[in-house]
């Protein structure tokens, strides 16, 4: 037989090859594919901010990327041909898991651990565990400005547990939250120890199909907040909120919608001077995305029952004008409502201590201007200035009390608030060099005016961030950062001034050592009023994904 009879048998053969494979045929209704949430936690270090202005981030059309396309014809038909391997088409497993732990100086500890149960396609449950804190003695000056060692430790415990079901038309959210704060005051504020204690209950639907003229978000939560300790009636404070909000809007064609946002918030409290209240937000608004401009005309109206001002409106409106394929100018007028809940107050300052209820902060407007684009790929850049009113600010200032002896002063932290503004204006410029290289840099200066030059004396003037992240190799990254904040000049107060470092490396799959060195320069300032920070520290460990 010639080699022409031996080609004709071999394509005789192949349909009787084809029709053994017993698999389903590959088409888009019986493709299987999985589709898995990656969870994927980073390192966040929890940097005091007083007031900044929120600046949407820039949202610009991407640069268009060419793919080679050209065929490569085969030269030859190899002499045998290998069956097909015929599976299911899946991507890779995510990992769900992560285990992280460290320890350095100063008793610092990180803990963490978090992992994503895929229960089935329809059912997700998130569990979460946090600790981070320090024990060790810290430089203090006292009245007479003698330099003191203060005993100090301050531990944050977090904890939640998250599960999501999809239904058909509708996502339905179940979580709960805990959360425990232990850490002693300054014997020249007060030799005590506090205990800030939370937890919350939330439930929240949504729709689920994008395509519906009618869409919906809906939630209820039941939080609750205790405070061990206060210096001005030594008992414990209790504060349960009842915050319900819904958000419904429709789709009057495809690139206009129209909805509705309703918030009430009912505080219900348990201590010395405290009153009940009652707060309604309401923000009707409109939007309309023609590829072009994207435009959502809005407002805030807020009721407040009970207590405060009865009524507050402010404006909610955002223009951007996208051009040139790569940038965008934007103009918008923000406001709202600031609960000054016991939440809040921690965020602010923990160490301060409540004296009266305070009102709460309402941002009258915050207008601003920007441009923002990226001329050449990898690099991104924004340039801003604005003005912002505050009615009822939140600062901090001190009340000396009298406490069981006449002798015996504490000068201790506590809330207040005053009317400020300021104009500000900043710029920030990013780059990315194929993932490789790193760097983003921002500052922002403000010009503050308060009723109270003492609610100014923390309020940041300048602000300048710096970081960079390098990956030599695939296993290893270096991240260089510096923060620098100077406040405004009514009274001396040191400016932050924080050079840090941290670096990781993949040593084994799934196994990464990482460090990191805050304050290098060891310098003195203060995060919270009348607290000095910690001087040199550092911290390592061992992170696990899983």
């Amino acid at each position: 037989m010639n080699r022409y009879t031996y080609i004709a048998l071999l394509l005789s053969i192949v349909p009787f090859i084809a029709t053994a494979q017993t698999h389903p045929k590959d088409s888009t209704l019986n493709r299987v594919m999985v589709v898995e949430h990656e969870y994927t936690p980073e390192i966040i270090d929890a940097i005091k901010i007083n007031v900044l202005p929120q600046i949407e981030p820039p949202v610009v059309t991407k640069k268009a990327v060419e793919y080679a396309v050209s065929s490569s014809p085969a030269t030859e038909i190899p002499a045998e041909t290998m069956q097909p391997f015929i599976g299911e088409e899946s991507q890779p497993r995510p990992k769900t898991g992560l285990i992280r732990a460290g320890a350095g100086n100063g008793g610092n500890i990180d803990v963490l651990g978090n992992y994503l149960f895929q229960i089935s396609p329809k059912d997700e449950l998130d569990v979460f565990f946090e600790m981070e804190g320090r024990k060790g003695n810290l430089d203090y000056t006292g009245y007479d400005f003698e330099k003191l060692k203060w005993k100090s430790h301050y531990y944050r415990t977090r904890a939640a547990i998250n599960y999501l079901h999809r239904f058909d038309k509708v996502e339905m959210n179940v979580a709960g939250r805990f959360g425990l704060s232990n850490f002693n005051y300054s014997p020249l504020n007060w030799d005590g120890k506090q205990k800030l204690t939370s937890g919350d209950f939330h439930f929240a639907v949504k729709s689920a199909e994008k395509e519906q003229s009618i869409q919906f978000e809906a939630e209820t939560n039941y939080l609750i907040y205790q405070r061990k300790l206060n210096l001005f009636n030594y008992g414990a404070m209790t504060e349960n909120r009842i915050k319900t909000r819904g958000n419904v809007w429709g789709n009057i064609n495809e690139n206009q919608q129209i909805g509705v946002v309703l918030e009430m918030n009912n505080l219900l409290y348990q201590g010395e001077g405290l009153k009940d209240y009652t707060t309604v937000d309401l923000n009707p608004y409109y939007h309309i995305n023609n590829g072009t401009w994207n435009v959502r005309i809005g407002a805030n109206v807020d009721f407040s029952l009970g207590r405060g001002t009865a009524l507050r409106i402010s404006p909610n409106v955002v223009a951007e004008c996208a051009f040139g394929g790569s940038y965008a100018f934007y103009l918008q007028a923000k406001g709202g409502r600031v609960l000054n809940d016991f939440r809040q107050l921690e965020i602010y300052n923990p160490y301060a201590n409540i004296r009266d209820q305070l009102p709460n902060t309402y941002e009258q407007v915050n207008a601003s201007v920007g441009i923002k684009g990226s001329p050449v790929t990898g690099l991104w850049f924004h340039i801003f200035g604005g003005y912002q009113n505050l009615k009822d600010d939140l600062y901090i200032t001190t009340s000396v009390t009298n406490m069981a002896s006449s002798t015996l002063l504490y000068d201790a932290a506590t809330y207040d608030t005053n009317n400020t503004e300021n104009a500000y204006g900043g710029v920030a410029i990013s780059y990315d060099y194929r993932g490789m290289f790193r760097i983003a840099t921002a500052a922002t200066y403000r010009h503050w005016r308060g009723d109270d030059k003492w609610a100014l004396v923390f309020k940041p003037r300048l602000e300048v961030d710096a970081n960079m992240e390098y990956n030599p190799v695939s296993k290893l990254l270096i991240n260089i950062g510096y923060r620098y904040v100077e406040r405004t000049k009514t009274i001396g107060v040191p400016s932050i001034n924080n050079l840090y470092a941290g670096i990781s490396y993949d040593f084994f799959k799934g196994i990464s050592i990482y460090g990191k060195i805050d304050n290098i320069l060891n310098k003195k300032y203060n995060w919270e009023f009348d607290y000095q920070a910690q001087g040199l520290n550092f911290i390592g460990g061992l992170s696990f994904q899983f």
